[in-house]
């Protein structure tokens, strides 16, 4: 058993690792950086201002940045030939003398790459959040700041937690070219078709036909005077079955690519 817990240890540190491989990652760390002191200027000027009331307002942007920058940039750097790397560089070769499966290899890839994108983006969302509280005027305002920054924390977790696996099962194994397109087929298209498809589902539904929608309703369902937990279920039902629909591809893709370029 300690062996196991040993192993399973290393196999995650070595994802984690990994995930922050390339200068794309060290770009995205300093992207996040910039959006996070973005968000400390901001809150300052804001509790300074004439409208102070915002300053709740400043950790969902601040989180929405995060993910959709400095975030997605880091999953997409990670996932992108992810596997052929892997085979190239020699990390699959030493990963298969410790894991006793491919599972346990792709549970490290994408794992790691999940804590470190959570790590990134809801550290960052956290730090902006507790500062907004602090210069907040009032008790009230502080303690309204705090709950909408807890929403945005958990946006940012579940964020991390599905844009890894969806980063593999699109870029991992593809061509740069089919990688993207399958990205965009995944992302973009859904969040295009979202206007149309709300007027032909049921109330409530046609938010989640897109992963930003998702995870937006998540949010927004978490929100001070908005807490809406039907809607927190929804949303989080869709999320957990994009995870795993998602692992389910990202092991056909190494199958696949294992049968095409043997290890």
């Amino acid at each position: 058993m300690e062996s196991r817990r040993a192993r399973g240890a290393g196999l995650l540190a070595l994802g984690w690792a990994l995930a922050l491989e390339g200068a794309v990652a060290k770009v995205s760390l300093v992207v996040a950086a910039l959006i996070v002191f973005g968000g400390l200027v901001t809150a300052v000027v804001m509790a300074r201002g004439d409208h102070p009331e915002s300053l709740a307002d400043v950790p969902l942007v601040a989180s929405s940045a995060l993910v959709w920058g400095a975030g997605t940039l880091l999953a997409f750097a990670a996932a992108a030939h992810a596997f052929r790397r892997d085979k190239v560089s020699g990390i699959r070769a030493l990963v298969a003398s410790r894991a006793r499966s491919d599972g346990e290899y792709l549970a490290a890839r994408v794992v790691g790459l999940a804590r470190v994108v959570a790590a990134v983006t809801a550290t960052g969302t956290l730090a902006v959040g507790i500062a907004s509280a602090l210069v907040a005027r009032g008790s009230g305002l502080a303690i309204h700041t705090l709950a909408t920054t807890m929403a945005a924390v958990v946006f940012s977790v579940a964020f991390a937690a599905v844009i890894a696996p969806v980063g593999f099962a699109t870029l991992a194994a593809r061509s740069r070219v089919g990688g993207y397109l399958a990205l965009t087929v995944v992302l973009v298209l859904p969040e295009l078709l979202a206007g149309p498809m709300s007027t032909i589902l049921p109330e409530g539904w046609g938010e989640l036909v897109s992963i930003p929608g998702a995870l937006g309703a998540l949010r927004a369902s978490l929100l001070p005077g908005s807490i809406d937990p039907l809607r927190l279920l929804r949303a989080s039902a869709l999320i957990t079955l994009l995870i795993l629909a998602s692992m389910l591809v990202v092991r056909g893709q190494l199958a696949r690519f294992d049968r095409e370029q043997p290890v």
